[in-house]
C-alpha cells in the first residue's frame, strides 16, 4: 500500500474559495469502484469476458447476451470503513457503519430465431436495474500537539493578501468576526502564530453514486455476444469537517479555544453510453471488450461554514456564520476503454482477468458563470492515465461455488503531485440451481493517505490508513 497526498484537500480549510470546486472535486465522481452483485464483487469485478451477471452490465453491457433465461436480482450490502490517523505523533482510530442497497435489477430473456440450427441470431435479452458504485462512507479522527503553526497563521497570511475589505466570508472573514483575526493600523496580527496548539479535526463523508442502467444485448449463434447501455448515475455526497484548536498549556493569555465548521454537499445527475462484446474462441477460451463514453454530469454544490471562538476578551460576538453557497457547473469524465479473457474450465471453475484504461488528464468542469481555467489546467498538469487489472476465479464444488478476487489500481496522479495506488482484496460462495441463486461476498479495499489540515509549508501531513470492508448478499430468481 502506498500513501496518497491530497494536496487539493488543502483546499478545504485554505484557499481564498473555500469550497470552490476543484480537480479533486472532478476525479470523486470519474473515479470508479465498481458495485453489483456479490459474485461480481467476489469475483473482483473481473467480468468483461464473461457476462451473465448484473454487476457487469456497468462495466461490459455485452454480458447481458448471457442469458438464456430472465432473472431477478437484489443486493443488499453492509459497509464497514475503518480509519486509523496519525498527527504529530499521536493515533487515532474511527469507524462508520453504512447499510444499503448496491444491486436491483432484471433480465427479461427473449428467444429469438433457431435455438437448433447453426448460424443465426438466439437470444435478444433486454435489463433495467442500478448498480452503486463509489462508497463515500468514512469517518475520521485526527489529535496532535502542533509546536509549528496554528490554523491562524495561515489565516494571517490568506487575510495579509486579501486585504480587510476583501476578507473570505467562509474562512477570514469568519474569523475576523470572532476577533480570532485582528487589524490595527493596516496591519493584521492573530495569538499564537507560531503553534504550541492541539489540533482535532473530525471528518465525516458519506454518499455514493447510482447508476440507472438500461441494457439490451443479443446472442449469436452462441458464440458472439453483443451489447449496449444507457446509464443514468446520480451523484449523492455530504461532508462535514470539524476542526479544533486549544491552548493546553496555558501559553496564551487571550487564547483558549476555536472550532471551524464546513459543511458541504453535492448533488446531481448525468448520462453515459457503453459498448461491448464477448466472443467465444472456443468453449474454454472467452475475449471481451468494452468502450464507455464519458459520463456527462450536471452538478450542484451546497455549502456554509461556521466560526466558533473562546477568548479571554470583553468581545460582542464568539461566533460567526458564512451565507448559504450554492454554485452548479458541469463535469465530464474520461472515457474508458477495457478487455478481458477467460477460461472456462467445464463445470469445474473458472478462470478470468481484466484490463481497464482511464485518462484522467480528460475530465473538464464547465460552467456557464466560471471559466474553470486554472482548475482544468491542474487536472491537465496533475493526473495521468490510469491502469487497472482484475483478476477472479470461480471453483465449482455442487452444490457450493467458492469465488476469489483482487484488483490493483495504479496511481491516477503525477507522481511528483499525488500517489493512489490501492488494492482491493475479495472472497465468496455462492449457491445455484434452476429457480434460484444465493451468493455471498466479502471485499476490502486498502490505501493510505496523507492529509494536510492547512497550508503543507506550515504543517506537518497527517496520515490516515484506511481499510474498507464490504458486505454483499444476492438473492436471485430465474423466471
Amino acid at each position: 500500500m502506498k500513501k496518497l497526498t491530497i494536496l487539493f484537500l488543502i483546499s478545504i480549510l485554505t484557499s481564498g474559495s473555500l469550497f470552490s470546486q476543484s480537480a479533486m472535486d472532478a476525479f470523486r465522481f470519474s473515479h470508479l469502484d465498481p458495485g453489483g452483485t456479490a459474485r461480481f464483487s467476489g469475483m473482483g469485478g473481473a467480468f468483461t469476458a464473461l457476462g451473465g451477471d448484473f454487476g457487469s452490465f456497468s462495466s461490459n453491457p455485452a454480458g447481458i447476451g448471457i442469458y438464456r433465461s430472465s432473472e431477478f436480482t437484489i443486493t443488499p450490502t453492509l459497509g464497514y470503513s475503518v480509519i486509523n490517523s496519525t498527527h504529530y505523533g499521536t493515533q487515532e482510530e474511527d469507524m462508520k457503519y453504512d447499510f444499503n442497497l448496491n444491486n436491483v435489477g432484471v433480465v427479461f430473456s427473449l428467444p429469438i430465431g433457431s435455438q437448433t440450427n447453426e448460424g443465426g441470431w438466439r437470444y435478444f435479452n433486454i435489463g433495467f436495474g442500478m448498480n452503486r458504485h463509489n462508497n463515500f462512507n468514512n469517518r475520521w479522527i485526527a489529535e496532535g500537539f502542533n509546536p509549528e503553526s496554528s490554523l491562524m497563521t495561515d489565516f494571517l497570511q490568506q487575510a495579509t493578501a486579501q486585504g480587510i475589505n476583501n476578507l473570505d466570508q467562509f474562512s477570514t472573514g469568519l474569523a475576523y468576526d470572532t476577533w480570532l483575526l485582528g487589524e490595527e493600523n493596516g496591519e493584521f496580527f492573530v495569538d499564537m502564530p507560531g503553534g504550541g496548539v492541539l489540533q482535532r479535526q473530525e471528518t465525516s463523508t458519506s454518499g455514493s453514486v447510482r447508476e440507472l442502467v438500461i441494457t439490451a444485448g443479443a446472442n449469436f449463434d452462441n458464440r458472439i455476444y453483443l451489447g449496449a447501455s444507457v446509464g443514468f448515475p446520480s451523484v449523492r455526497f455530504d461532508e462535514e469537517t470539524q476542526y479544533r484548536e486549544t491552548d493546553p498549556e496555558g501559553n496564551s493569555e487571550v487564547f483558549n479555544s476555536l472550532t471551524f465548521t464546513n459543511r458541504h454537499t453535492t448533488r446531481g445527475s448525468g448520462y453515459n453510453f457503453k459498448f461491448g462484446a464477448i466472443v467465444w474462441l472456443t468453449e474454454m477460451i472467452r475475449l471481451g471488450g468494452a468502450v464507455h463514453t464519458p459520463t456527462f454530469y450536471d452538478l450542484e454544490d451546497r455549502y456554509r461554514a461556521s466560526m466558533r471562538s473562546d477568548l479571554n476578551l470583553d468581545y460582542t460576538s464568539n461566533f460567526a456564520e458564512s451565507p448559504r453557497g450554492r454554485f452548479n457547473y458541469d463535469l465530464h469524465t474520461p472515457l474508458r476503454a477495457m478487455g478481458g479473457l477467460g477460461l472456462v474450465f467445464g463445470n469445474m471453475g473458472l478462470v478470468s482477468l481484466d484490463y481497464e484504461y482511464a485518462d484522467f488528464t480528460k475530465m473538464r468542469l464547465r460552467s456557464s458563470d466560471y471559466m474553470f481555467s486554472d482548475e482544468n489546467r491542474d487536472i491537465r498538469e496533475s493526473f495521468t492515465q490510469q491502469h487497472i487489472v482484475r483478476v477472479g476465479g470461480e471453483l465449482r464444488l455442487d452444490p457450493l461455488i467458492l469465488r476469489a478476487g483482487y484488483g490493483y489500481y495504479s496511481n491516477p496522479y503525477e507522481e511528483a503531485v499525488n500517489n493512489r495506488e490501492q488494492s482491493v482484496i475479495s472472497a465468496g460462495l455462492g449457491i445455484r440451481d434452476a429457480n434460484y441463486t444465493l451468493d455471498f461476498s466479502y471485499s476490502i479495499a486498502l490505501f493510505d493517505e496523507d492529509y494536510y489540515l492547512y497550508n503543507p509549508e506550515l504543517v506537518q501531513p497527517l496520515e490516515n490508513q484506511h481499510s474498507i470492508s464490504t458486505f454483499r448478499l444476492t438473492l436471485g430468481w430465474r423466471f
